[in-house]
C-alpha cells in the first residue's frame, strides 16, 4: 500500500492517502490519528467542495448521491472534475483491518464511530438506487456453484499460481467484477483454497511428468555411454557433461540419484540373467551326475564336471586357453549382443555346491534304504515274537507259578516258533516265558487275595487239615476264580496255614524262654541267697511263693534251680582257688592281683550269666 503526502505547509499536509488491498482509497490524519474513506475538505479542490454529488461504492460498484435532492443513481452525473475513485458510503461495511501499512509510524487505526461521524458530518448512508443495472454492473448467479465457477475462472484469467498467498491474489483481482461473484469473504477464501490445492496438484503432476521425461532421456543417454555396473558417477559426468539430456537435470544431486537408480536397474537385470544362466547350468550338471555313490570323492567329481562343463564356467575359469579372458578386460564397456559378461556361468563354488547336494542326496537314499531294511527286520522279529507268544498261550494251561524253564524247554525245543526266535535282538524265548509265568503268578495272587477276603468276610477259617472240596465249594459260591487255578491256590493257602502255625509255636517258645530267664534272675535275687549246698526240697517252699514260679510248671522250674545251684558251686570253687593263690604272692603283687582278679571275677560273672542265659535259650 502506498501513502502520498498532499499539500505543502498548510493543514492539508497532515493527511496521507492510502490504497486498500481491494483498490479503494482512504485517508489518514497523522496529527489526529483519524482514518476515513471520504476525502478530507483540506484535500478537496474548490470545485469539489461546491459540488452536491458524492460518489460511493456498493460491492465494488460506484454510485452517486445528491446531497440536496437526496437521490442516488448508478449513472455518473455530468459534473466536471468529479473524483474517479469510488468511496464507501457512510455506514456501509469497511474491511479496514485488511489495509496493510508500509511505515510503522503510519499504522492505520479504526476510527471510532463518533470520529467517523464527525469527519463525515451529520449525513447518513444514502439509499441504493432501485434503477435497472447497466452494462457495468456485475452478473448475478443463481447458484453457489455457478458463482464459484465464475470466481475460479477469474483466478485463471489472472494466472494465479499455486504458490500465491491470499493477499497477493487480492491485489491482482480485487477490481475484477467476478471477484464479488461470491457474496461473503469466507466463501471466497474457501474457493481460493480449493483452487490453490487443485493448481498445486496440477503443477505437481506436471513436475512429475517433466521428471519422468528427464529420467527417460537421461537413461537413454546412459545406455549410449561405455559404462558397466562398476562405473562411478564422476566418469559419467566427464563423458556426458555437455550432453543436452545431462544438462536438463537441474542439480547434480538429482543426477547422482538418477545414476544410482539406473545402476540399480542394471544390477537387477544382470542379476536376473546371471541367476537364470547359473540355474540352467546347475540343473544340467546335476542331471549329468545322476545318482552319485556315497563313496565318490570330490577330486574325481570335480574333474568329471570340469571336463563336461568347462565351456560354461566363468570366462576367467575357462579350461580352453583360447576362451579364457584376463581380469582386466572382462568388465565390458558398451553393452551389445557380443558383450561378454564376466560373472555369467559357473564357478568352482557352484561345482562344489553341486557335489555337496549330490552326495547329500546319495547319503539320504542310503539312509532310507538302511532304514527300510531295518524296519523289515524289525517286522520279521516282531512276527516271530508274536508266534512264540501264541505258543506260550497254547501251553499256559499247563503252567503254574512254580513252573520252571527247564521243565518247559524240552516240550518246545524243536518247535518252529522257538527256532525262529533264536539269534534275533530283543526279548529271548526264556525272557518271554518268565514274563508269562509272572503274569500267571500275579493273576493267581489276586485270586487268592480275593478268596482270603471272602473268607474273612464270611468267617471261614482255613486250617491245614481243611478239605480241598470244602474250599472249592466256598470259592465257587463267593468268588469268581478259575477252577484250573484252585489246586495251586489251595496249596498256597495250606502252606500259609502251616507257616502261621509254625510262627505261633515259635512265638510260644520265645515267651516260655522269657519266663524261664525271668525265673532264673529271680533265683539269683533271693534273700537269703542260694548256697552251693541248697536243695530243691528245702527251698521249694519259699520258691513256690514267687510270682515267676506260678507262671511255669514244676519240672521246668526244677531244671532252672539245678542250673543256678551248679553255677553257684562253680563260682565258690573259683573263689576258693583265687584266695589260695593270694597267700603265695607279695603284698604289692597281691594287691595288684586282687584288683585284676576282681576285674576277672566281674567278667566271669558277666560271662557266666550270659552262658546261663544262652543255655536256657538253647
Amino acid at each position: 500500500m502506498n501513502g502520498t503526502a498532499l499539500g505543502g505547509q498548510d493543514p492539508a499536509t497532515a493527511w496521507v492517502e492510502y490504497t486498500s488491498p481491494d483498490g479503494r482509497a482512504y485517508f489518514y490524519n497523522r496529527d489526529t490519528k483519524v482514518t476515513t474513506w471520504e476525502k478530507p475538505d483540506e484535500l478537496k479542490t474548490q470545485q469539489e467542495r461546491d459540488s452536491v454529488w458524492k460518489e460511493y461504492a456498493k460491492d465494488g460498484r460506484p454510485y452517486w448521491y445528491n446531497t440536496q435532492t437526496k437521490q442516488s443513481t448508478w449513472t455518473r452525473p455530468d459534473v466536471p472534475n468529479q473524483p474517479i475513485k469510488p468511496l464507501e458510503a457512510p455506514g456501509s461495511r469497511m474491511d479496514l483491518d485488511r489495509v496493510p501499512s508500509r511505515q510503522p509510524s503510519m499504522q492505520r487505526r479504526e476510527p471510532s464511530r463518533s470520529r467517523r461521524s464527525a469527519s463525515r458530518g451529520p449525513r447518513s448512508r444514502p439509499p441504493v438506487p432501485a434503477t435497472t443495472l447497466d452494462s457495468r454492473s456485475r452478473h448475478e448467479y443463481k447458484t453457489i456453484e455457478e458463482a464459484e465457477h465464475a470466481f475460479t475462472s477469474m483466478l485463471k484469467r489472472h494466472n494465479v499460481r499455486g504458490d500465491w498467498s491470499w493477499e497477493k491474489m487480492l491485489r491482482a483481482v480485487v477490481n475484477d467484477p467476478d471477484y464479488r461473484a461470491l457474496k461473503t469473504l469466507p466463501e471466497r477464501k474457501n474457493a481460493f483454497q480449493r483452487y490453490i490445492t487443485a493448481v498445486r496438484e496440477t503443477e505437481l503432476e506436471q513436475h512429475r511428468e517433466e521428471q519422468r521425461k528427464q529420467r527417460t532421456e537421461f537413461f537413454a543417454l546412459l545406455d549410449t555411454l561405455p559404462i558397466s555396473e562398476y562405473t562411478r558417477f564422476p566418469k559419467v559426468k566427464h563423458l556426458a557433461h555437455e550432453h543436452k539430456a545431462f544438462c536438463a537435470i537441474p542439480s547434480n544431486k538429482e543426477r547422482v540419484e538418477l545414476f544410482d537408480a539406473y545402476v540399480d536397474e542394471l544390477l537387477e537385470k544382470l542379476g536376473g540373467e546371471r541367476r537364470r544362466v547359473r540355474a540352467q547350468c546347475v540343473r544340467d550338471a546335476t542331471e549329468y551326475l545322476g545318482a552319485l555313490s556315497i563313496s565318490a570323492k570330490w577330486t574325481d567329481v570335480k574333474d568329471k564336471l570340469l571336463k563336461k562343463f568347462g565351456d560354461q564356467m566363468m570366462p576367467i575359469l575357462h579350461l580352453n586357453p583360447e576362451k579364457r579372458m584376463p581380469m582386466d578386460i572382462l568388465y565390458f564397456g558398451v553393452r551389445d549382443k557380443d558383450t561378454v559378461d564376466p560373472e555369467s556361468g559357473l564357478s568352482m563354488l557352484d561345482l562344489l555346491d553341486i557335489y555337496e547336494h549330490a552326495i547329500t542326496d546319495a547319503e539320504r537314499l542310503e539312509s532310507d534304504r538302511r532304514k527300510h531294511e531295518k524296519d523289515k527286520v524289525y517286522r520279521q522279529q516282531r512276527q516271530a515274537r508274536d508266534a512264540f507268544r501264541q505258543l506260550l498261550n497254547e501251553h499256559v494251561k499247563e503252567f503254574t507259578p512254580s513252573t520252571t524253564w527247564s521243565e518247559f524247554y524240552p516240550q518246545i525245543k524243536h518247535h518252529t516258533a522257538y527256532t525262529e526266535m533264536l539269534g534275533q535282538s530283543g526279548s529271548t524265548p526264556q525272557e518271554m516265558f518268565w514274563d508269562a509265568i509272572e503274569e500267571l503268578s500275579d493273576e493267581m495272587y489276586n485270586e487268592r487275595k480275593q478268596l482270603e477276603s471272602a473268607m474273612r468276610s464270611h468267617n471261614f477259617h482255613m486250617h491245614v487239615d481243611t478239605a480241598f472240596d470244602k474250599v472249592c465249594e466256598f470259592a465257587q459260591s463267593h468268588c469268581k476264580i478259575d477252577a484250573k487255578h484252585m489246586d495251586y491256590i489251595y496249596e498256597q493257602l495250606v502252606i500259609k496255614c502251616k507257616r502261621r502255625e509254625e510262627e505261633d509255636d515259635e512265638r510260644k517258645q520265645r515267651h516260655k524262654r522269657r519266663l524261664l530267664d525271668t525265673f532264673k534272675y529271680a533265683l539269683y535275687d533271693l534273700c537269703p541267697e542260694l548256697t552251693p549246698d541248697s536243695k530243691w526240697d528245702t527251698e521249694c517252699a519259699r520258691i513256690s511263693r514267687m510270682a515267676e514260679y506260678k507262671a511255669l510248671d514244676e519240672n521246668a522250674c526244677r531244671e532252672v534251680f539245678d542250673q543256678v545251684i551248679e553255677r553257684t558251686k562253680e563260682r565258690a570253687e573259683r573263689k576258693r582257688r583265687d584266695s589260695g593263690s593270694k597267700r603265695e604272692r607279695s603284698p604289692d603283687a597281691g594287691a595288684a592281683d586282687k584288683r585284676s582278679k576282681h576285674g576277672v571275677d566281674k567278667c566271669e560273672d558277666r560271662g557266666s550269666s550270659d552262658l546261663e542265659e544262652g543255655e536256657m535259650v538253647g
